[in-house]
């Protein structure tokens, strides 16, 4: 089997919850995002852009996902992105009951998550220095599991 590790393109009819939207998470990951989201109650994810892996999680997990990010489309990737990643993103995934948006940057905007989740997704900034803020704000309040996606791709 071949598979597409970060196709940033939609891909219609894809049997992975998620690649139809715009994003960099191949379906690999997706698959294993949905796997671990089903075992979860509460999720974070840090990083939404499209809502290309928040599809994955909001469809697995039967708990509350708190999506962060600004969405202020300043230092995205450039390859094929669509401008007004905000209206792209609640288009995508706006109709899921299970969706709490927090529009802020991480981790100044994990005081607005009332609950330590089970799982925290970082995918937002990724130097080294946001990924290390993240890892020490998150990393204690998570309760089962923590992983990310790509750091170093700045």
């Amino acid at each position: 089997m071949i598979e597409i590790v970060n196709h940033p393109n939609p891909i219609k009819d894809h049997p992975v919850p998620g690649m139809h939207i715009w994003g960099l998470v191949g379906p690999g990951e997706l698959q294993w995002l949905g796997e671990q989201a089903a075992r979860m109650k509460s999720i974070v994810e840090i990083g939404c852009m499209h809502g290309r892996s928040s599809y994955a999680l909001l469809s697995a997990c039967k708990g509350t996902v708190y999506c962060i990010d600004p969405w202020d489309d300043v230092n995205r990737f450039t390859y094929g992105n669509p401008p007004d990643s905000y209206g792209s993103f609640l288009a995508n995934v706006g109709n899921f009951n299970n969706l709490w948006v927090i529009r802020g940057h991480s981790p100044r905007a994990g005081c607005f998550v009332p609950e330590d989740p089970d799982m925290t997704w970082i995918d937002g900034a990724h130097d080294y220095d946001s990924v290390v803020a993240d890892l020490k704000y998150w990393a204690p309040r998570t309760k089962k599991l923590i992983c990310g996606h790509d750091y170093g791709n700045t």
